[in-house]
């Protein structure tokens, strides 16, 4: 009797548990699945765009014959043709019938703005707005009475007008420029209250009329794909961590001797120049590295990583708009001393991009916020109904307005009696911050990088600047080549009325 009652409670005890268990497996799995369904939601709401833009998305591939959708047009800000659909009668080769064949024909200058409009091509696949924007281009984001109306009504479907924010004669003035500049390199100037990129050029360019005639590098935007070091403009970065965690900053003093060494590296201003006693500001207007070498390592990597990302470094920005690579600031606990001090002054391993160098410029003349970058003017339909317009969103605050104003009144005293002398211009007060940076080797001696990034007019900013240009030799600087060339941009844009 006893026995039998044992083994019956061990058999159910052992069912219990057998039961137990199989309930726990069910909620993990069932935490697994909704796990899976949440994420595939996320990825296809961050994601989704891109994927569909994606030059190997064969469903939205313009078909040369008798394409069923004829891709709409692209315009400039002021409805200048950039790019549109075209077709004419060819004569095939094999049957040697006539038959009507559609391409996509592009500005006579388009080489000005090939790397914003880019290409829609049969054999070389999209790029630029015509991969981005091709949900409109295509039509895909018409009503379903739109489309069940050009099925029925229209011998072929038509997709809808883009207008970018950019402004063609810009855009062509300074490709003229770096054009007779001769050095590669890229210039991006926005709206700081708006994020409206008004011209972004990268040079060396192509021509999208004739792909056959296109080399690798010239396809490349450095304005938003390229990845540099920012030598002294991350000083703004730097500045800024430094106006949040150093206590009586603005009163410090600080000396410049010509160098400074860190566990046995040595870092020296430029030409091993003693700047003396100087104050933050005027650190920032002689771009003095052993001041800001110092602070790096007295701020720390978390305080300074932490001030990066709130600029956007270490960030996949998923903006509406535009696609960037991500700029890179990688200080972690493990970081040593004197990896700190360069990171500091914008050398290491930091990289960045002009876009994101713009955007920082504007973030700071914006009095501390950033707006997220918009290419996208309008959307236009059938019957010139618009569909969507720009409507300014902002990203993020990044700094406190006084903490901005202290650095746009820097910025201002480094075009004055600073650095950046020589972006000083009659017509309007340009504020920013010149920077050198170092890349390559030893063994290339000469592969230095020249920046600019500012903006204007610096009581009331309506324009942020960015300017970088490659290989500009040892005795060349941010100050002597990039600084001049950012002033004749934002001159011309004064002109036009921005």
């Amino acid at each position: 009797m006893y026995n039998s009652t044992m083994k019956e409670m061990k058999n159910a005890m052992s069912k219990g548990k057998i039961k137990r268990n199989t309930i726990g497996v069910l909620l993990v799995l069932t935490a697994l699945y909704l796990s899976l369904i949440a994420y595939f939601c996320y990825a296809v709401l961050f994601y989704g765009s891109r994927w569909f833009a994606d030059s190997y998305n064969t469903r939205v591939k313009m078909d040369e014959k008798n394409p069923r959708i004829i891709p709409g047009s692209i315009m400039d800000r002021n409805g200048v043709m950039l790019a549109e659909t075209k077709s004419e009668l060819v004569k095939d080769s094999t049957t040697g019938k006539e038959e009507q064949y559609y391409f996509r024909v592009y500005h006579d200058k388009a080489t000005s703005v090939a790397h914003v409009v880019g290409f829609n091509h049969s054999k070389y696949g999209r790029m630029g707005v015509e991969a981005f924007y091709i949900y409109y281009l295509m039509g895909y984001n018409n009503s379903l009475i739109e489309k069940i109306y050009q099925k029925a009504f229209l011998p072929q479907e038509r997709g809808n007008d883009v207008v970018l924010t950019v402004d063609f004669r810009l855009q062509d003035y300074v490709s003229q420029l770096m054009r007779k500049q001769g050095k590669k390199g890229s210039v991006v100037l926005l709206n700081p209250k708006t994020g409206e990129i008004l011209t972004m050029v990268s040079y060396p360019t192509f021509n999208p009329n004739d792909m056959d005639k296109v080399d690798d590098d010239s396809l490349v935007n450095r304005a938003t794909q390229g990845l540099y070091p920012p030598g002294s403009v991350f000083k703004l970065v730097t500045a800024a961590a430094a106006l949040e965690n150093v206590e009586d900053i603005g009163e410090r003093k600080f000396n410049c001797a010509g160098a400074v060494e860190f566990d046995g590296t040595k870092i020296q201003c430029y030409k091993g120049e003693a700047h003396g006693e100087l104050d933050l500001a005027q650190a920032m207007a002689v771009s003095c590295n052993t001041t800001f070498a110092s602070l790096g390592t007295e701020i720390g990597w978390k305080n300074l990583l932490i001030m990066g990302k709130k600029f956007g470094f270490n960030e996949d920005f998923l903006f509406s708009d535009i696609r960037m690579k991500m700029s890179s600031l990688p200080i972690t606990y493990k970081t040593r001393k004197q990896e700190m001090a360069w990171t500091a002054v914008g050398q290491g391993k930091v990289l960045v991009t002009p876009l994101h160098m713009a955007m920082i410029a504007a973030t700071i003349a914006n009095d501390g916020v950033m707006m997220e970058p918009k290419l996208l003017y309008s959307v236009v339909g059938r019957n010139d109904n618009i569909q969507k317009q720009l409507k300014p969103n902002v990203y993020r605050k990044v700094l406190d307005k006084e903490n901005a104003e202290t650095l746009k009144n820097m910025m201002a005293k480094v075009v004055l009696e600073g650095t950046g002398k020589q972006a000083q211009s009659k017509g309007v007060t340009i504020a920013g911050k010149t920077g050198t940076a170092e890349e390559g080797s030893k063994d290339q001696p000469n592969k230095n990088l020249a920046w600019f990034v500012g903006f204007a007019p610096s009581d009331d900013p309506t324009l942020a600047i960015a300017v970088l240009l490659e290989d500009v030799g040892q005795g060349e600087t941010g100050g002597t080549q990039a600084a001049p060339l950012a002033k004749k941009v934002i001159e011309k844009a004064v002109e036009l009325g921005y």
